[in-house]
C-alpha cells in the first residue's frame, strides 16, 4: 500500500529534525485497521516553543516527497494540517506537546526518541455515552423535525430533503454514542464501527423524493428510528426527556399537515 512507503519517507525526514521528539501514526493505521482507502493520520510530539516553526516547515517537507494540491491549517486546540497530494494521497498531521491521553492500541510509533509509547496504557476504557452530547442531539432532532410543516407548506421539497439528511445524521451520531469504544475512529468506517442492527436502523430511513408524501414518510421514518432509541438512552443516562417540546412538535405537525404521531411511538 502507498501508505507504508509514505509513512517511511515522512518519518525519515522528520526524524532528522531534532525539534520533533516523536512521530506516531494514528487513525485507522494506528488501530491496525488501515486499508488502501485510508488516509494517514500523523501525530508529532513537539515542544510548545517549536510547534509553530515545525508547522511552517511541514509543507516543504511533505512537498519534497510528493506534489501537494490541497493544504489547510487550523488549530482545535492542537495544530492540525490536512493535505492531499496530486495522487490523492491524504495526509493529516497533528502537532502536540504530549500523548498522555492516548493509548497503545490507537497509536503506532514511527520514531520515539523519549520512549513515550512505552509509557502509554494499552487501551483507554470506554466511559459511556456523552450525556451532554446525547441531550443536545435529542433537542436538536425535535427542533429540526418540527420544521417539516415549513418545508411542505412552502413547497420547499428540496429543502425538506436536506432536513431528512440532517435528521439521519443525528441518528448516526446517536448510534455512535452507543458504541463501546473510547476511540470510535473517523466517519468513513461505518461498517467497522456499527453493529448490523444499527446499520439496519440507519438504512430504515429512506432517501425521499422531492414530493409532499415522500418527505412526510421520510421524516416519520427518522422519528421512528431516533426517538424511541433516544428516549431509552435518556432514561439510562438520567436525562430529563423534553416531553413538552416533543408534544408541541407533534401537535404542530398534526395541525399543519394532518399527520398524527404513530401509535407505535405513543
Amino acid at each position: 500500500m502507498w501508505q507504508t512507503a509514505m509513512q517511511a519517507a515522512i518519518a525519515q525526514r522528520l526524524e532528522a529534525d531534532t525539534r520533533v521528539e516523536a512521530l506516531f501514526v494514528g487513525g485507522s493505521f494506528g488501530r491496525g485497521e488501515g486499508d488502501r482507502f485510508s488516509d494517514i493520520d500523523l501525530v508529532a510530539v513537539v515542544p510548545g516553543e517549536h510547534q509553530e516553526a515545525v508547522a511552517a516547515d511541514w509543507k516543504g517537507v511533505l512537498g519534497s516527497i510528493a506534489p501537494v494540491v490541497f493544504w489547510h491549517d487550523f488549530a482545535r486546540p492542537a495544530l492540525i494540517t490536512n493535505a492531499v497530494t496530486e495522487d490523492w494521497q491524504r495526509i493529516d498531521l497533528m502537532i502536540v506537546e504530549g500523548v498522555q491521553q492516548r493509548s497503545r492500541d490507537t497509536l503506532k510509533p514511527l520514531f520515539d526518541r523519549a520512549g513515550l509509547y512505552d509509557a502509554l496504557p494499552e487501551t483507554q476504557p470506554w466511559t459511556g455515552p456523552n450525556k451532554g452530547r446525547v441531550e443536545g442531539l435529542i433537542r436538536e432532532f425535535i427542533r429540526v423535525f418540527g420544521l417539516l410543516p415549513v418545508a411542505v407548506g412552502r413547497g420547499e421539497f428540496l429543502l425538506g430533503q436536506m432536513g431528512v439528511g440532517l435528521l439521519r445524521g443525528m441518528l448516526v451520531d446517536l448510534l455512535r454514542e452507543e458504541v463501546e469504544r473510547a476511540d470510535k475512529g473517523g466517519m468513513l468506517n461505518w461498517t467497522r464501527l456499527h453493529s448490523p442492527e444499527q446499520l439496519a436502523l440507519i438504512a430504515s430511513v429512506p432517501s425521499p423524493e422531492p414530493t409532499r408524501d415522500s418527505l412526510i414518510a421520510a421524516h416519520l421514518a427518522c422519528a421512528q428510528a431516533f426517538l424511541p432509541r433516544a428516549r431509552s438512552m435518556a432514561e439510562r443516562l438520567g436525562i430529563e426527556w423534553p416531553q413538552r417540546f416533543e408534544d408541541a412538535a407533534w401537535r404542530h405537525i398534526e395541525r399543519e399537515l394532518g399527520v398524527v404521531k404513530p401509535a407505535s411511538m405513543a
